[in-house]
């Protein structure tokens, strides 16, 4: 092995360990900021949202959220030509979302899964079928938060998220250039679909802290608009699980639509919290005894996607 080979792994180890402190500084400074603004009463507010009914809730749209995120996963590698399961890819997804929500970053679980592919012998393809199909995701959400932004009054934050979502939408395209029109077509359906998954679980916290008394109501399309500024927060890649940037994006939402930024932040932490509960069934499929072979397994056992 050559000096500069040995060097080099050192320094992309220090590279990677500089970037998590990074994103747990700039988490822990907004979140810091934020409850100094607004006091610790509107972080222990956000106990109001969890009741049996939210977590149940949570936990059925964390399902729904996985398994759209596994069946686009499945529509853009199938696309690449590697074939998986509907259950194996649901279940990678399942693993995916709880290791997202509670490691730096967001991104360490779809990691993982795309390196899993990458044993198995999709290589290449296990890394782009993952990228693809979370660029896409991402794409759908500036491009919601474009619309929320319109309706929030500001056209010039619009335009920014305009421009990120296209410029993310063109990135998400070019890795799926191979792909046939029916196949991005399922990965852009499927991304909606986990995007309203989302949506309802903000819902779901602000409608729990309404009835707590400890937000006010909403009519619903508010409710959405100010959900979509907040989940696009969550894309902002240095935070710890969507934690730090998403409560700033709320603050600054609730203040753009005439309320108190508190509330924006009372909601998100609760949305937080319910999000990490919506995981919990990845639980499942990482505790499960797994073979080396497993991950071929999840390959070509049914018919491919029609």
């Amino acid at each position: 092995m050559s000096t500069a080979a040995r060097d080099g792994h050192p320094t992309r180890r220090w590279g990677r360990i500089a970037w998590v402190v990074l994103q747990v500084l700039v988490a822990a400074t907004v979140l810091g900021t934020l409850v100094h603004l607004f006091g610790t009463g509107s972080v222990t507010a956000t106990a109001a949202a969890v009741t049996p009914f939210t977590v149940v809730s949570a936990l059925g749209l964390g399902l729904v959220g996985a398994t759209a995120q596994g069946f686009r996963w499945r529509a853009v590698a199938a696309g690449l030509g590697d074939e998986m399961t509907a259950r194996h890819a649901v279940a990678r997804c399942l693993e995916a979302a709880l290791l997202n929500a509670v490691l730096p970053g967001g991104l360490a679980g779809d990691a993982l899964r795309a390196a899993r592919r990458g044993r198995a012998g999709a290589r290449w393809t296990g890394v782009t079928s993952v990228v693809g199909e979370r660029l896409c995701g991402t794409a759908v959400v500036a491009l919601a938060a474009t619309g929320a932004a319109l309706r929030l009054g500001r056209p010039d934050l619009a335009g920014i998220l305009a421009l990120v979502g296209l410029g993310v939408g063109v990135v998400a395209g070019w890795s799926m250039r191979r792909l046939p029109p029916r196949s991005i077509a399922a990965c852009v359906g499927w991304s909606v679909l986990g995007w309203l998954a989302f949506l309802g679980l903000f819902a779901l916290a602000h409608d729990g802290l309404a009835r707590a008394g400890a937000v006010p109501a909403l009519p619903g399309v508010d409710v959405a608009t100010l959900g979509a500024a907040t989940l696009a927060g969550m894309s902002i890649p240095v935070n710890v699980a969507g934690w730090g940037p998403r409560e700033g994006a709320a603050s600054l939402a609730y203040s753009l639509g005439g309320l108190d930024p508190a509330t924006g932040f009372t909601t998100s932490v609760a949305y937080g919290l319910l999000a990490l509960v919506s995981t919990l069934p990845g639980l499942v499929p990482l505790l499960a005894p797994r073979t080396a072979g497993d991950e071929r397994r999840g390959s070509h056992e049914d018919a491919p996607i029609p």
